[in-house]
């Protein structure tokens, strides 16, 4: 099976039309061709999914910043919520390659808490309520887990990333 993953990481190296962001894929090559404990629960959870709807992010770009929604606990109802993409784009991108299968991530709520750890969202193009993006909650999904087919929900705008950033650093202390 690591044949495979490594036969299907060069191709994909082989196509690669930047070079900077295939000198980054090669620097990077174990991440993307082994499967650490974090990646294989993620592949896991993608072979029990039975909603064939939402098969994944191959071919479809994500990038730091937006927001769509996720299942948070496929096992139990009600964990279908907003998150912002956190991890940078060339992760990103291996993740639209279908190399590469976590998304860091935060929730949001529409329970509104405020406080020192929340930044707060207002209600604007297809994000249905006011939200706080809940910043100690940052965590990992699998790639299977967000739902693209359900849209773009907003993107984060101007100084915004920058106020989260603020926020993680107060966390990370």
């Amino acid at each position: 099976m690591k044949e495979s993953r490594e036969a299907r990481f060069n191709a994909i190296v082989a196509q690669e039309k930047d070079p900077l962001y295939k000198e980054w894929l090669l620097e990077n090559r174990e991440i993307f061709i082994t499967r650490p404990r974090t990646q294989k629960k993620a592949w896991l959870e993608a072979l029990e999914m039975t909603d064939s709807s939402e098969e994944g992010l191959e071919g479809v770009e994500i990038h730091k910043g937006e927001i769509y929604f996720a299942d948070l606990d496929p096992h139990a109802k009600g964990k279908i919520r907003p998150v912002v993409i956190w991890q940078n784009d060339k992760l990103n991108r291996a993740v639209t390659l279908g190399i590469y299968h976590n998304i860091i991530v935060m929730p949001l709520s529409s329970r509104l808490y405020g406080g020192a750890y929340r930044y707060r969202i207002e209600t604007r193009d297809n994000l249905p309520k006011t939200s706080e993006i809940v910043c100690n909650a940052i965590g990992l999904v699998g790639s299977n887990r967000l739902m693209p087919k359900r849209g773009l929900l907003t993107k984060l705008r101007l100084h915004e990333p920058d106020a989260v950033t603020e926020i993680l650093k107060e966390i990370m202390g």
